[in-house]
């Protein structure tokens, strides 16, 4: 199974600081592990609405169960930043949705 585990990932944990009038004044990430994750499928759609077109990326990837990554965490994968939107735990491994938008001439 371990063969799998060879792609680098970085984990973010994003919060929202608060200023003075109690609204939030930006997010701060700090970084909580590197690990390696297995890319289990990619999907790509387009919004044709926007100009330029925008293209909604979803991978699905695997890592390990005890892995720290929470619901909206961002993570780093292959250069890209991602947003952790599911979770679900499988048997020996963890699978994450994460999905990014990119612009069209920077699909992949």
């Amino acid at each position: 199974m371990n063969h799998r585990f060879h792609t680098p990932l970085s984990v973010y944990r994003t919060e929202s600081k608060r200023d003075d009038d109690d609204l939030f004044d930006d997010r701060k990430s700090g970084k909580v592990a590197d690990l390696k994750c297995f890319v289990v499928n990619t999907q790509t759609e387009a919004k044709a609405d926007a100009k330029p077109v925008m293209y909604i990326v979803k991978k699905t990837i695997g890592v390990p169960k005890k892995a720290d990554i929470r619901l909206s965490d961002e993570v780093v994968l292959l250069g890209r930043r991602y947003l952790v939107i599911d979770s679900i735990p499988r048997r020996y491994w963890r699978e994450l949705l994460v999905t990014c938008e990119v612009k069209g001439n920077n699909r992949a």
